[in-house]
């Protein structure tokens, strides 16, 4: 009895996690576009969303996590994490000096994950 009223709680607490993910995903979906493509895996189980990165080669890492992990796990949330800037210093035999080169490397997405 007593699991089975943890259970509810839980799937409760997780039911208005996914609400409100559902809500924020929906308030900024037109505020900012996406640095890169990337399929949308919000609702799909965690073990789905990485395979659907994977097979687009989108890099993607977990951001925050809630629950216990060996539970059913599943993507409330996703972002886009932006690009990050490395330099590299080139030499440039012609002007006898060395370069800077910037390249934008896109960080990929964030993922939220709830497990119940």
């Amino acid at each position: 009895m007593l699991r089975t009223s943890v259970t509810a709680a839980v799937c409760a607490a997780a039911a208005s996690v996914l609400l409100g993910a559902g809500t924020a995903v929906l308030l900024g979906a037109g505020t900012a576009a996406a640095a890169q493509p990337a399929p949308n895996v919000v609702g799909m189980s965690e073990h789905s969303a990485r395979a659907a990165l994977e097979a687009q080669g989108v890099p993607y890492g977990v951001v925050n996590r809630a629950g216990t992990a060996s539970g059913d796990c599943h993507v409330t949330e996703q972002r886009d994490r932006g690009y990050r800037t490395e330099i590299d210093m080139r030499y440039n035999h012609d002007k006898d000096e060395f370069e800077r080169v910037e390249t934008q490397v896109w960080r990929g997405v964030g993922l939220a994950v709830v497990c119940i």
